[in-house]
């Protein structure tokens, strides 16, 4: 004989009473999880996007000058982690990002340096491309630039026309190779910057001998929240380190990630006091059968864990229902909507999932909360009696 209060035979008995509760909590793990990869996906757009800066960094000279002073530059190379530091000339082609229409570096160094810093972030050229020729206006990219700004070797990737509003260069520059690899990188030739872009600043890339000092390196040289404590002068250059650019990344969204954290706590309260209602619903459907079971000898404790076990046995379902449909219908947007536009999304993203843990246990909870103080104030005999 099945036991009379099994949660299973009484969704098996009910399941027009269950399942509007189990449809609301997985649209609710979508909702949240859904917002919350969004907002996460900026900051992996960013790192992705500017993931070389593990490899090497920028010194970048303040407006005063158009170079690095030779002070800064020595207290870089008296360092015994630095390895290399690269005399760079820079320009920018657009790539479109979450923001709309961004400038990204192309790299003007010498031949050997170029190689360098290839072999440093594991990347190599592509059959049927080539590099730049000395002071041409050629460039090459990396495979996700070629993929993002959807161009092939031969197609111009900077221009007085580029679109946002970004002019990358006065003359039209063409795509002569493509490089392999994850790692987003562009390079051109530096006497081609050189004569093309006279009053841009000169910056300096500097790497360490164990790619795993370089972190450290930086933090040495210009902390991020106290750069005034570093060795550099913050008056005299700018460091472009992977720390910068992800504090202040971060600082910025962090009003972002405060309205998201509001939102979703709304949401989970709005849930948890719906399917509260809904369980008193059901359990005020339930009353003569649990009348019954109080009288025939079962304890009020008894009956309460069972709703409990009812209770989380729905959400949880409904958490691990929402928890897959939202990896399937982010895996879907992932490459036929957010990709194409430049928006880099991870349906694996576990901070993501664990925005909705409080779903279950706050529905849980609510619920059986409810539930427990009409339990209290059951009587068996006077609902029989009334039957």
């Amino acid at each position: 004989m099945r036991n009379p209060l099994s949660a299973i035979t009484y969704f098996q008995r009910n399941p027009g009473k269950v399942l509007p509760m189990g449809f609301v909590i997985v649209l609710s793990v979508f909702l949240i999880a859904s917002v919350a990869t969004m907002v996460n996906s900026i900051d992996l757009t960013i790192s992705t996007i500017y993931g070389y800066t593990n490899y090497y960094t920028y010194a970048v000279p303040q407006r005063v000058t158009l170079r690095v002073p030779p002070d800064q530059l020595a207290v870089i190379r008296k360092d015994p982690r630095t390895d290399r530091t690269i005399d760079a000339s820079i320009f920018f082609t657009s790539i479109k990002t979450v923001f709309g229409r961004f400038p990204f570096v192309v790299l003007g160094v010498t031949d050997d340096n170029r190689d360098y810093l290839m072999k440093r972030v594991g990347t190599e050229l592509l059959p049927g491309g080539r590099m730049p020729a000395e002071g041409m206006p050629e460039a090459v990219l990396s495979e996700p630039i070629a993929a993002n700004k959807r161009v092939k070797v031969g197609d111009i990737i900077a221009s007085p026309n580029d679109p946002g509003g970004i002019s990358g260069s006065p003359i039209p520059v063409r795509l002569v190779g493509i490089l392999k690899g994850p790692i987003w990188i562009a390079f051109t030739s530096k006497s081609f910057v050189d004569m093309t872009f006279l009053t841009s600043p000169r910056s300096v890339i500097f790497t360490t001998k164990k790619p795993g000092d370089l972190l450290a390196l930086n933090d040495d040289l210009m902390p991020t929240q106290h750069r005034d404590r570093g060795r550099l002068s913050p008056a005299k250059v700018q460091l472009l380190s992977r720390q910068n650019l992800i504090y202040e990344l971060r600082d910025s969204l962090s009003s972002m990630y405060l309205i998201m954290t509001i939102v979703n706590g709304m949401v989970i309260f709005v849930i948890a006091l719906m399917s509260g209602m809904l369980s008193n619903i059901y359990f005020t459907q339930r009353l003569a059968e649990f009348a019954v079971l109080a009288a025939i000898g079962y304890q009020r404790s008894q009956l309460l864990w069972r709703v409990v076990g009812e209770t989380l046995l729905l959400t949880l379902a409904g958490w691990a229902a929402g928890a897959v449909v939202t990896f399937m219908a982010l895996s879907y947007m992932k490459g036929s909507v957010f990709e194409p536009r430049g928006l880099l999304i991870n349906p694996h993203d576990l901070f993501a999932y664990k925005y909705t843990i409080p779903i279950p246990i706050s529905i849980t909870l609510f619920a059986v909360a409810t539930i427990a103080v009409r339990l209290s104030r059951l009587d068996p005999v006077s609902i029989i009696e009334r039957r």
